[in-house]
C-alpha cells in the first residue's frame, strides 16, 4: 500500500508540473500579446491625435474661406484669377547665376 501512495504522489506532482508549465507558457504568450497590443494602441492614439489636429486645421480653413473676401483673395493668389476688365501682371523674379562659365 505505501508503494501505491508514493506512486500517486509522484503522479500528482508530475501533473502539477505539467499544469504549471502550461499556465506559464500561456502567461508568457499573453504578456507578449499585451505588449504588441499596447504598441498598436500607442500607434493608433498617435494617428488619432494627428487626425484631430488635421481636422482642427481644416475647420479653421473652412471658417476662413467662408468669408467671401478671403475666398477671393485665396483664389487670386493661388490660381491667378482676375475680375473681368482687370489686367494681370506677373512678375518673375530674376534668377541669379551661380554657375561659372568656362572659356
Amino acid at each position: 500500500m505505501p508503494f501505491k501512495l508514493k506512486g500517486m504522489k509522484y503522479f500528482a506532482i508530475a501533473i502539477l508540473i505539467v499544469v504549471l508549465l502550461f499556465v506559464g507558457i500561456k502567461v508568457f504568450s499573453f504578456w507578449g500579446e499585451e505588449r504588441q497590443l499596447s504598441q498598436s494602441l500607442a500607434d493608433i492614439e498617435a494617428r488619432l491625435t494627428a487626425a484631430k489636429m488635421n481636422e482642427e486645421n481644416l475647420q479653421s480653413d473652412v471658417k476662413y474661406l467662408a468669408n467671401p473676401l478671403n475666398l477671393e483673395k485665396e483664389l487670386r493668389s493661388r490660381f491667378n484669377y482676375k475680375k473681368q476688365g482687370e489686367s494681370m501682371i506677373v512678375i518673375v523674379p530674376q534668377q541669379s547665376s551661380t554657375a561659372s562659365s568656362t572659356p
